[in-house]
């Protein structure tokens, strides 16, 4: 990197682009925002929803081989001034392992997010009416999938743990005694760590209803308690006006947590960042 620029946020490790179905910006704009906010370390981070991948709607292979093309010239154009990473957002990989397996093959990416973002059988939890579905036992499937994409392993860092409660708590006001999920949020959190992967926090909920980061306070303890070290941090931006949004809160907790250092990925090598 160049040694004469000043940046002024250290890493933004979970974002999309108009390459996602609900992106709003090219990557060059996304690149380009990175570059003026003084973003050092920039990781894109797709969606790649392998249980909607032959939708109609959205049909993932194009996307996805587009971004495989369009992201190394753009590292290449950006070098020096912001450090571009190429990932993904590995949606319910436990779908179609034969799908999953196939698509982490085909493609050289440098950072892995794996993500729930909605069980087997329904649709994403965003999309659900909760005055009409009882919230507890879609957590209890949520983390039971969890655990199996932890045991499973092939990430590098879970993405917001408590995604559901976005909506759950966040929308619909709905509060959620957790205590009765400690349990098996811990052994989610024991699996990752024995398996050498980490949680992010998710600044996106700063900015939405729920008001908090994904996971809060609380489960980012448990993690360092039980031994977790590895921490990424992410806007989880879907356009340039929030990119970048809310990573000093995110650093912030994390200190407050007890670690003194964060992590970007680099060819799928966890890199400390001083904090």
């Amino acid at each position: 990197m160049n040694a004469e620029k000043d940046f002024l946020i250290p890493v933004d490790s979970h974002n999309h682009s108009a390459q996602s179905p609900d992106g709003k910006n090219t990557l060059g704009e996304m690149a380009e925002r990175a570059c003026e906010l003084g973003i050092e370390h920039y990781t894109v981070t797709d969606h790649l929803e392998i249980n909607k991948f032959y939708d109609e709607e959205f049909p993932y292979e194009e996307p996805v081989r587009q971004s495989s093309l369009l992201l190394p010239p753009l590292i290449e154009e950006y070098k020096g001034r912001v450090d571009i990473h190429y990932g993904v957002e590995l949606g319910q990989p436990v779908h179609d392992y034969e799908l999953t397996e196939r698509m982490l093959d085909s493609y050289d990416y440098e950072f892995i997010i794996g993500s729930c973002h909605m069980v087997k059988g329904w649709e994403d939890f965003y999309c659900l009416d909760y005055r009409e579905v009882d919230p507890n036992y879609l957590l209890r499937l949520y983390f039971d999938e969890l655990l199996e994409m932890a045991e499973w392993g092939k990430f590098d860092v879970l993405g917001h743990l408590t995604y559901p409660l976005r909506y759950i708590a966040g929308d619909f006001g709905i509060n959620i005694s957790m205590t009765q999920y400690e349990g098996i949020i811990s052994e989610i959190l024991k699996t990752l760590i024995k398996n050498n992967m980490g949680i992010e926090i998710n600044t996106s909920g700063l900015r939405q209803k729920i008001g908090v980061t994904l996971p809060d306070e609380h489960y980012v303890r448990l993690y360092r308690r039980l031994g977790g070290e590895i921490l990424t941090i992410g806007s989880d931006a879907h356009c340039t006006a929030d990119l970048g949004k809310g990573i000093a809160e995110g650093i912030a907790l994390a200190k407050k947590c007890g670690f003194d250092r964060i992590y970007y990925y680099d060819h799928r090598k966890p890199i400390a960042i001083k904090i």
